[in-house]
């Protein structure tokens, strides 16, 4: 399988995401709280939750079809808060269940560093060829075989 290089994220540097596991079969990925991820009432903001699976999802499935020219980007997402974080953080472990030619949809948890459910998520992406003229090559790299024969 190919190795695929992808830019920085300045968006999940300002977050501080902590991207744990790429794989579509279990993408992982965590956020540590800050203050700066707080509404009103001192919990986590739902838009960080939800900012984190998109992230993760957007990552893992474009690591996945750039070998092929082809992006990823978000199309639809649905979130449900079932439990508020107050301290600590999250951890978002998502699954690939639909890996079309033109979408993939993920589910997620979240789940705060105890171990609590606090989110559920879904998540559609849109897959595109690149757009014309733009050749994602410079970002793939065949993998070494370091097994010896």
């Amino acid at each position: 399988m190919p190795d695929v290089k992808l830019p920085e994220s300045p968006f999940d540097a300002l977050l501080g995401t902590e991207f744990l596991s790429e794989d579509p079969d279990g993408a992982r990925a965590r956020i540590r709280m800050r203050d700066d991820h707080r509404q009103p009432m001192a919990i986590m903001h739902g838009g960080v939750m939800a900012s984190l699976v998109e992230s993760l999802c957007s990552l893992a499935t474009a690591k996945a079809v750039v070998p092929e020219n082809r992006i990823a980007m978000g199309q639809n997402i649905s979130v449900n808060l079932l439990r508020p974080v107050s301290s600590g953080g999250i951890e978002v472990e998502a699954v690939a269940v639909h890996r079309g030619r033109m979408t993939w949809v993920w589910r997620a948890e979240i789940k705060d560093f105890e171990g609590r459910i606090c989110a559920i998520a879904q998540i559609t992406m849109a897959i595109r060829d690149a757009p014309d003229g733009l050749d994602l090559g410079f970002l793939v790299s065949e993998k070494e075989d370091r097994t010896e024969a």
